[in-house]
């Protein structure tokens, strides 16, 4: 019996996708939307590779003035030991490790872009595009901003994730809205039932046609944008291609359930606008509330107090172990005790250094941790919100998200470690600095080839694949709704 039915199953299929395409390929209105997307789409893509463009030159400028930089503090070096410049003061001195090591030697390191960058902005334009490491305390680069406009960084980024989140459920909705209403106020829905046509595999093709049309047009339009953009395929390309296609499939089904609800097209429109306004706007701004709300990111006028305490406590601590000195050595050198005196000044400024580094280690740890606790309460509620799912993916997809950034910040740490031991090691040692030594400085680029623990990749299926059976799982559990419905619409 079943090898009889499935040719006509088949067949009522792909006379129902036909009929559908015909009908559909008639409507302006088909076209228009489908123009939107791809548009859109380019547009999208396009405004993404100009802003990772932007971030490449400025990393460039960044890294060619710190070229010029240690050119002329090698000049300096050169000249000074051959004896033809005496430095006016330490502060200038190309041989002093510690003011190379704060000032005139700090180095720029960067996050390189991953291969779908251009696909997502992500947190890139809230991060600063370059990160100068020195010999000071890890507060000058954790907490590093450019000067950026509140009101672009209010509204956010024009980029392809925010295309996929917001607009391809529009375009989906848009033809899907009236996919058994129009049926049935046309007075086609009961005709199509006398003939014995299984109504639910109607419904299906119908439903491939109006949703899976938008969605092949989207793929494929991203697929050329973000070739032309110079991405080649991966991995993570396919990611992106299996959210999206999970996304869509959400709200097409969705559509499907709101249709079998049995109300007029009228209502179907308002009822899906309606989904569309709380699951894309509302859950994830309450999403962000709660995490504020529970978990608020500390200020950073509480790093900028901690230092200045430490360097007050440290300058206090200082002039009172100088006078217990004196009252023990009453016979000792004064100049040898005063702040002027360069040895001293040195051995002053490192433990300024010192004191604020243990102060500020401690503030950068309680932010750490309320930024993990914060991060995790967004995890758990983003599967209540496929729009919120969908953006985290792609943001992880594309190499802008919280965990890379994250990452990228622990590796800069561990380079700030290495660099702050080798001047300061050098400082108290009272080493003067030698074209050996210049030769020797970190190097990022060095620190990474070396595999230190923290890792700046997150190419890795872990952070993504919770994404993707979420948006899995809710596409799922709209199908099954979806499913139950046009069968009690078959059954009238």
């Amino acid at each position: 019996m079943s090898e009889i039915q499935t040719p006509r199953i088949t067949g009522a299929l792909r006379a129902t996708l036909r009929c559908e395409w015909r009908i559909l390929r008639a409507d302006p209105a088909f076209w228009l939307v489908l123009a939107l997307l791809v548009a859109s789409v380019f547009y999208a893509v396009n405004a993404g590779s100009r802003h990772w463009q932007r971030q490449a030159q400025l990393v460039q400028a960044a890294q060619a003035e710190e070229a010029r930089r240690l050119a002329v503090l090698r000049n300096n070096l050169t000249e000074v030991q051959a004896g033809r410049v005496v430095p006016a003061s330490p502060f200038r001195d190309p041989r002093s490790a510690l003011w190379v090591g704060m000032t005139h030697g700090a180095t720029t390191v960067a996050l390189a872009p991953a291969p779908l960058a251009v696909a997502a902005v992500g947190l890139s334009d809230l991060h600063p595009s370059t990160v100068r490491v020195s010999a000071r305390t890890k507060d000058e680069f954790l907490f590093a901003d450019e000067i950026r406009n509140p009101l672009h960084l209010l509204a956010g980024a024009v980029d392809l994730a925010f295309v996929l989140v917001f607009l391809l459920p529009l375009a989906v909705l848009a033809l899907s809205y009236n996919l058994v209403s129009a049926e049935r106020e046309q007075g086609t829905l009961a005709l199509a039932a006398c003939t014995g046509a299984d109504l639910r595999r109607v419904f299906l093709g119908k439903l491939l046609v109006r949703a899976g049309l938008p969605l092949l047009v989207t793929l494929l339009a991203m697929g050329l944008a973000l070739a032309l953009a110079g991405v080649g395929p991966s991995w993570m390309l396919a990611g992106l291609f299996a959210a999206t296609a999970l996304y869509a499939a959400f709200w097409a089904l969705l559509a499907a359930w709101v249709n079998s609800r049995g109300r007029d097209s009228a209502h179907n429109a308002l009822a899906l606008a309606a989904s569309w306004i709380v699951l894309v706007l509302i859950v994830p701004a309450a999403v962000n509330l709660a995490a504020d709300t529970l978990y608020p990111v500390p200020s950073r006028a509480e790093m900028v107090l901690a230092v200045r305490g430490a360097t007050v406590d440290a300058d206090r601590a200082r002039d009172a172990t100088l006078a217990r000195y004196r009252e023990e050595h009453p016979d000792a050198q004064p100049a040898q005790l005063t702040r002027g005196n360069p040895r001293e000044r040195v051995a002053r400024r490192i433990a300024v250094v010192d004191a604020s580094a243990v102060r500020v280690q401690a503030v950068v740890d309680a932010h750490d941790a309320q930024l993990a606790r914060r991060q995790a309460l967004v995890d758990r509620l983003a599967f209540a919100s496929p729009a919120l799912l969908m953006q985290l993916a792609a943001t992880d997809l594309a190499g802008s998200g919280g965990a890379r950034y994250a990452a990228f910040y622990a590796q800069v740490d561990e380079f700030h470690t290495q660099w702050r031991a080798f001047f300061l090691g050098r400082a108290r040692d009272e080493r003067a600095l030698t074209e050996a030594d210049y030769a020797a400085i970190p190097s990022f680029s060095r620190f990474l080839a070396a595999g230190p623990a923290a890792a700046t990749r997150s190419d890795g299926l872990a952070g993504v694949a919770p994404r993707l059976l979420g948006l899995a799982a809710l596409a799922l559990l709209a199908g099954l709704l979806a499913a139950h419905g046009l069968r009690r619409v078959e059954r009238r």
